[in-house]
């Protein structure tokens, strides 16, 4: 009798394992599925933020023309012109950074950045990069982000 309730017992413990291991199973299912969730509204956001900053440069043929000049020729803008163009590009390489951090820290998945990587070393390599460089504190961004520029400037000779 004993040793029946001993049977019964090891079954139990036994039927108990594998409830636990299926168990575990089914949360890591679940939490990967939701780490996809986060990804594609991540990569969502990303998009309805490129679609603002886009409309926003485009909001007239002066913003147009200053965003233009400021990433590409910023010596030929005005100084009130330069001013205007700085903050307009300073919220452009804010949104690189965190596409750039998103990316570092996984939110994002390799295909998504791929997708976005050119623009990110376009826009770091441009000239109007360099004058916002110049023009501002380093510690404003991540320290990765500032490493990354730099060694991405470095490799172009810039």
């Amino acid at each position: 009798m004993i040793q029946a309730l001993q049977d019964y017992a090891l079954i139990a413990e036994i039927i108990s394992a594998i409830a636990i291991i299926v168990s575990l199973i089914f949360v890591g299912f679940q939490i990967r599925e939701n780490t996809r969730a986060t990804q594609a509204k991540a990569f969502h956001d990303i998009a309805a933020l490129d679609v603002n900053l886009l409309l926003s440069m485009a909001s007239s043929q002066e913003s147009a023309r200053i965003s233009t000049l400021f990433r590409e020729s910023p010596d030929e803008l005005s100084e009130d012109e330069l001013n205007y163009g700085f903050y307009m590009f300073g919220a452009e390489v804010r949104h690189i950074e965190n596409l750039f951090l998103q990316k570092k820290s996984g939110m994002i998945s390799e295909a998504s950045w791929s997708s976005r990587q050119a623009l990110v070393e376009g826009l770091v390599l441009s000239p109007g990069f360099g004058v916002l460089l110049a023009g501002i504190n380093k510690k404003y961004f991540d320290g990765s982000f500032i490493e990354y520029v730099e060694k991405t400037r470095s490799n172009h000779q810039l």
